[in-house]
């Protein structure tokens, strides 16, 4: 089935490559190793970023098909479907996604907080954390990579993906807060941070096209699924930590985007419109 998912060439394809996001993080390494080994047609070209810059490639037609932050769907909900069963995800715990503070969370009220520019998903979570428990900092928003870009200007920063992972965060700052716990502690359920998108236009130009990249996409996944050790290990090489580690990290993410995963996002996004966060309500809608 894999092999026939692979050799079937749509006739519906688009005369230039498909052109599909990836982030450029380690996160996301379980979904493509499939398309990393052997899996991916020639017709699709991978475009590797971090999730902002794919975000707006996607909104500006540059992309076809792309893992875009939850919060940049909600935005773009109208031009974008999402593609079935495709999430990073967690439910508690994430370890990619911390602020580091030099005071407890409720204390940051009135400080300076850094946000990332880099995660559009990451940033809204931690807004709407603190509104919901009625805290009010002061946002800046930075690239943060490491404890030098934080501690001279700021009290606190949002911290992500790789850069969150390849340093001991707790080391340099008293007060560490996982934001997937953070949420599951309140409302018992998973946090979606990332879904894979395509644009409508896309989608009604080439609907064979988008068929068979999500089928693709699953197949790969699958693959990455069974080769967790094997991610885990290229994973900590990349970043210069023990395999144990890797390991660790991937058995807090999720890939699916089934029941608890979509009553997750839907009360995210529904908590963003009643805070008057998003502008209107979202629907979640599929190919």
């Amino acid at each position: 089935m894999e092999k026939a998912a692979v050799q079937h060439i749509p006739l519906d394809l688009p005369d230039r490559p498909v052109n599909i996001g990836r982030i450029q993080y380690i996160n996301v390494a379980p979904v493509y190793f499939g398309l990393d080994n052997g899996l991916k047609p020639s017709w699709i070209k991978l475009v590797s970023k971090p999730p902002a810059v794919l975000n707006k490639m996607l909104s500006e037609g540059k992309l076809d098909i792309s893992p875009v932050s939850s919060m940049a769907y909600a935005l773009n909900h109208r031009k974008w479907l999402l593609l079935p069963d495709n999430s990073i995800s967690c439910f508690g715990q994430v370890m990619s996604v911390v602020l580091a503070s030099k005071y407890p969370f409720e204390k940051l009220g009135g400080k300076h907080v850094l946000l990332t520019n880099e995660s559009a998903s990451a940033a809204a979570l931690l807004k709407l954390l603190f509104s919901l428990k009625q805290i009010r900092p002061i946002f800046q928003k930075a690239q943060v990579k490491n404890p030098a870009d934080i501690f001279q200007s700021t009290d606190a920063a949002l911290v992500i993906g790789d850069f969150a992972l390849s340093r001991s965060w707790s080391e340099y700052f008293p007060y560490v807060t996982d934001l997937g716990n953070m949420w599951k502690e309140l409302t018992g359920l998973p946090f979606v941070f990332a879904v894979w998108a395509v644009r409508k236009k896309f989608a009604d130009d080439f609907p064979n096209v988008v068929q068979t990249v999500a089928k693709l996409f699953c197949f790969s996944r699958q693959k990455g699924e069974k080769n967790i050790d094997i991610i885990a290990a290229r994973s900590a090489r990349h970043l210069g930590f023990s395999t144990d580690f890797c390991s660790r990290y991937y058995s807090c993410l999720g890939y699916n985007l089934n029941g608890p995963e979509k009553k997750g996002l839907n009360v995210f996004l529904y908590t963003m419109f009643r805070k008057k966060m998003l502008p209107e309500k979202v629907r979640l809608s599929f190919i």
